[in-house]
């Protein structure tokens, strides 16, 4: 189900059972944003586009 979402173990909290981890959260999180979070509010923004006005609004991503 995890990799459904494609969200980093680290940011849902998942604690690694090895000792090397899962790694820096911070990074992970911007790479997840990058990677995954921008290119799905793209797609979404289309929706504005066909509605002729402001339906959904997206704000800045910060850590």
């Amino acid at each position: 189900m995890m990799a459904a979402h494609r969200v980093p173990p680290q940011m849902m909290g998942i604690m690694p059972s090895n000792v090397g981890g899962f790694g820096v959260v911070e990074k992970a999180s911007k790479v997840f944003v990058k990677n995954e979070l921008l290119p799905l509010q793209k797609k979404n923004e289309r929706i504005q586009l066909l509605a002729r006005e402001e339906v959904i609004k997206f704000e800045e991503y910060e850590i």
